[in-house]
């Protein structure tokens, strides 16, 4: 029996038949099946997506916006120098249950530690312990560079926290939205701890979010129930069930959601959109992405740590006609590793030009030719790339015609990310669904960053640290700039796209806001 078949076996307990109970149901159709729970030793938006219902963040993002709002951390402030940052925790917040643990007090500044721990592997404390007990570092942690930019993380009381940075850093803030800096349970993490089974911490999310873990069979069905002592229980309305059918085929989200068998799905591709749109029963939600759809070259591969050889392959795609063919026109062609909707974006930039004879040219003067390539396909939709296989497909045609012979691979997504992090590739299509910090997405790109690339430049990464510390936007933009020209320069990527965001939903849904890096929430929605 093949996946899908399986997947179309269990419809009955997702359809129309759910909504006849009392409690309301909010079904999601989602793009895949999470590798873990635990949301800080992972970069994957399908293990985001499943964290996001769980978790909760010291600040957050105002839905639909790129405005920061206090969410754990009742409030925050920073000294005089912008280096130590004091955060006021909120009183009252519980922390969920799940089998296995029923948590005795609530939230405090012990978590934070906890937390915080884990995340810099630091010596002391319950975090640091834990850290040892289950190796592993954060993909953000690195990228973002907050092992030698955070201090220390000091209890001041039992609701105040400190974090002292090595130097200003003006993406701070807005890292900490981000799900991998999700707060997580110090009083869970003793109790692994101690029954000597810390990694059970990846299969027992425990957060202080809108929704709680039920139950979790991979592959096919994710159940998530309302958590009673949500500290925002009584303002913000929600579903009390919410359910992932997980359905990794793009065509069969749009054939459920069209059935009624799903309330909201995923992103689909242009074709399957340009359906929905017929439909009355359907809706769209859609706004500009702050997302990139890439092409990674592994430049630890010889012929490819070659810069005119990179060069030449980039001008080989015919990105128009691929922006045409694969995103139905829904975006714009990509000309910079920072997206056009971000305020840091140089506009300045135009796309490389579609040049096959001068990318010929180049690859015979670098003495590659012929070059035979693994070519990597997603195998998951993305607003930043709506179907890896046709791009690979477009890419492997366009680049036969200047001598390189490209052979098509893919994986599950899961295995997909952990093979390229291995630098299994020769060139990778991923993508990065970014927020308003233009940091958090350029450092994708800084030395020993998860980028697909391994391209390591010192004078990239020290104009990224010159612009955290920039207290000026405008200061802070003119650096931006000065990276992106080098990235362009050096091409460790080929920027392909920035696709638009479009999530198809019921008519009847109510609250859903499609947020600007293409994060997924579902408190405050309801199905009807």
């Amino acid at each position: 029996m093949t996946r899908f078949s399986a997947l179309f076996l269990a419809l009955p307990l997702l359809g129309a038949s759910t909504m006849g109970q009392a409690d309301t149901t909010l079904r999601f159709c989602a793009a895949g099946s999470p590798k873990t729970f635990d949301p800080a030793m992972t970069d994957s938006g399908i293990d985001h997506v499943t964290h996001l219902p769980i978790f909760g963040t010291l600040v957050e993002v105002k839905r639909g916006s790129d405005q920061l709002v206090p969410g754990l951390a009742s409030s925050w402030s920073v000294s005089a120098d912008g280096l130590a940052y004091t955060f006021e925790l909120r009183r009252g917040v519980r922390w969920q249950s799940v089998e296995g643990f029923k948590p005795t007090r609530e939230f405090n500044a012990d978590d934070v530690l906890f937390t915080f721990g884990r995340l810099l592997d630091r010596g002391e404390g319950l975090g640091g312990a834990f850290a040892k007990a289950v190796p592993g570092v954060s993909p953000y942690v690195v990228s973002l560079g907050w092992e030698k930019l955070i201090r220390k993380v000091e209890k001041l009381g039992d609701h105040q926290v400190r974090v002292t940075l090595a130097e200003r850093d003006a993406s701070f803030l807005s890292a900490l939205t981000f799900v991998f800096a999700a707060i997580e349970s110090a009083e869970l993490g003793e109790q692994l701890l101690k029954a000597g089974t810390p990694q059970r911490i990846a299969q027992m999310p425990v957060g202080t979010g809108p929704f709680q873990l039920k139950s979790f069979r991979p592959d096919a069905v994710i159940r998530y129930t309302r958590h009673p002592g949500w500290w925002r229980d009584k303002e913000v309305p929600r579903a009390d069930q919410l359910v992932y059918a997980i359905t990794p085929d793009a065509n069969v989200r749009a054939q459920r959601l069209r059935r009624d068998e799903c309330d909201i799905a995923a992103p689909v591709g242009p074709a399957e959109l340009a359906e929905l749109k017929k439909d009355p029963a359907i809706k769209l939600a859609t706004a500009p992405g702050l997302n990139i759809g890439l092409l990674a070259y592994n430049t630890r591969r010889p012929a490819l740590a070659k810069v005119e050889v990179r060069q030449a392959l980039d001008m080989a795609i015919d990105k128009a006609a691929i922006l045409r063919t694969v995103y139905g026109g829904a975006g714009v062609v990509a000309s910079s590793p920072i997206p056009a909707a971000n305020w840091a974006h140089d506009a300045t930039l135009r796309p490389t030009p579609y040049d096959p004879a001068r990318a010929k040219a180049l690859l015979q003067k670098a003495g590659v030719l012929p070059l035979d390539l693994t070519l990597w396909a997603m195998p998951v939709v993305r607003n930043y790339n709506p179907n890896g296989q046709l791009m690979a497909q477009m890419i492997q045609a366009d680049w036969a015609k200047v001598g390189v012979s490209a052979r098509i691979v893919t994986y599950e997504w899961g295995e997909y990310l952990r093979r390229i992090d291995a630098g299994e590739h020769d060139a990778a299509l991923s993508g990065w669904n970014g927020d308003p910090e233009p940091a958090n997405t350029a450092g994708q790109l800084a030395c020993g960053a998860a980028s697909g690339s391994f391209w390591c430049n010192p004078a990239y990464d020290k104009l990224l640290a010159q612009a955290r510390q920039a207290l000026k936007q405008d200061d802070r933009k003119a650096l931006y700039v000065k990276a992106q020209r080098l990235a362009m320069q050096e091409m460790p990527w080929s920027p392909i796209a920035y696709g638009q965001l479009a999530v198809p939903t019921r008519a009847s849904v109510k609250g859903f806001v499609v947020e600007l890096d293409g994060s997924t929430y579902f408190d405050g929605v309801l199905p009807r």
